[in-house]
């Protein structure tokens, strides 16, 4: 590539971290309002997220297309360095480092997207036990128990008397 076409890329590169660093204070403010149950707050950081996430999907776009304009064969999920960006000059150098950057933005966005997740299964098994405390259902008359076996078997004789 040259000069030109590496300043493109960077330039395109650089709006991607700004982007990913943006949803990554998104997971965050999202952990604290699902921490808290803060429902108006989830919804608003949600759409955010959802509106930072189709940017991000639309920058993807954007440097498979201007890398392909290089003639540089990319896939859109494929961040890695590309082969023909191999040389040793600053501007090279740059764009590598910021490849490197957005792959290490990635994975920490992956970990706190996870990280989110557990926390979201842990409020629907807490919202979950409380509805069947509510409901008045007992523990043991579960016909089963987490793992799909038999449970105590008191509910399931009550069922066999009926």
């Amino acid at each position: 590539m040259n000069k030109q076409q590496n300043e493109q890329l960077n330039t395109l590169l650089k709006q991607g971290i700004l982007l990913l660093e943006s949803l990554s204070v998104i997971y965050d403010t999202e952990l604290e309002a699902l921490s808290s149950k803060d429902l108006d707050r989830l919804g608003d950081v949600t759409q955010e997220k959802t509106d930072l996430l189709n940017k991000f999907h639309q920058f993807t776009k954007d440097r498979v297309e201007l890398l392909n304009t290089f003639g540089i064969e990319v896939e859109a999920g494929n961040y890695q360095i590309p082969s023909e960006n191999a040389s040793d000059s600053k501007e090279d150098e740059d764009t590598n480092t910021l490849h490197t950057t957005i792959k290490r933005l990635l994975k920490t966005l992956q970990q706190k997207n996870n990280r989110n997740e557990q926390a979201i299964y842990r409020n629907q098994q807490n919202v979950s036990q409380l509805l069947s405390i509510v409901r008045g259902h007992k523990k043991q008359d579960q016909l089963y128990n987490k793992a799909g076996n038999s449970g105590l078997y008191k509910a399931q004789s009550s069922l066999g008397k009926a």
